[in-house]
Formats: C-alpha cells, sequence, structure tokens
C-alpha cells in the first residue's frame, strides 16, 4: 500500500488551497500520518525587496491563521505542523518537499486559462513537473461550476 506519513499542503488560505487541505486530511486520516502546512510569503511579489522589509507582523499574521487552522484539525485527531517562510514560493514548496521527504504534496490550482496562463504557467504546474514526489492537484468545485456556467452562458448566446 501507498505510504502517506507526511503529506506537504501548500496553502495560500484560497478556496483551492482549503480544498487540497479537505483531500490531505481525508487522505492522512487512516495512517495516522502528519499534514504538514506550509505558507510561503514572497517578498517580490509583494513588492517587497527583502525579507527583513516583510517585518514581524506580517509574519505573525500568517503564523496565527496557520496555527488556529492547525489547533482545528488537531482537535479532529490530526498530527498537524504549520509553517511559514519566504520567498519564492515554488522554490520553498520543493525544497521543503526534500527537506521532510514528504509523501506527497497537494496542492490546490485556480483553474486559470487562456494566454495569462500560458505565458506564466501556474504554481500547481511548476510543482508538478519538478516535485521528486507524487503531486496531486485540487481545483476549487465552486470555481470550476463557475467556469462551467460561464462556458454554457456563452455558448447559449452565440447559437
Amino acid at each position: 500500500m501507498f505510504s502517506l506519513q507526511t503529506v506537504l499542503v501548500p496553502i495560500d488560505f484560497s478556496p483551492s488551497a482549503l480544498a487540497a487541505l479537505r483531500h490531505a486530511v481525508e487522505l492522512v486520516r487512516p495512517q495516522h500520518g502528519t499534514v504538514l502546512l506550509l505558507h510561503v510569503v514572497n517578498p517580490a511579489a509583494s513588492g517587497i525587496s527583502e525579507a527583513e522589509a516583510i517585518g514581524g507582523r506580517v509574519l505573525a499574521r500568517f503564523e496565527d491563521r496557520l496555527e488556529k487552522l492547525a489547533t482545528r484539525l488537531g482537535a479532529e485527531g490530526l498530527r498537524v505542523e504549520p509553517r511559514v517562510l519566504i520567498g519564492n514560493v515554488e522554490d520553498e514548496i520543493l525544497a521543503m518537499a526534500n527537506r521532510r521527504g514528504v509523501d506527497l504534496i497537494v496542492i490546490g490550482t485556480h483553474g486559470h486559462s487562456g494566454w495569462g496562463h500560458h505565458l506564466l504557467g501556474s504554481t500547481a504546474e511548476r510543482i508538478v513537473r519538478r516535485a521528486d514526489c507524487p503531486v496531486l492537484t485540487v481545483k476549487d468545485q465552486l470555481a470550476a461550476q463557475r467556469l462551467e456556467v460561464e462556458v454554457e452562458a456563452a455558448g447559449e448566446s452565440s447559437g
């Protein structure tokens, strides 16, 4: 059987990340494994040039949010380790996965499409390509349903 002792869940608090967490919990629970919650603060994406400029308040806010989430999951009998790191999101996710020897990464995908996606790609897509362990991508079902409605509406108006 495929062993899931440690599952890494990168979390940005988006609906797709929370959906990924729900899946990770259901996968880990029967094997009494550990969910490693990781939030990465990217200074470049925030327009901040140096990690020191982020400041303790910002980090404390994310640590607090992750700790609350970990406490809720811990109350359900799960082992959860929250971590907040500063750096490039993709690089930090992959480095953490390698450092901890995780069995699986479960990551949410926002399901964007179009030229922006083709030019930039997505973090989840790059993680899938570069990770040394298996990666499960999870899309937010509400976002998927909204997209289906938009596609159906566009089809009706053109027909």
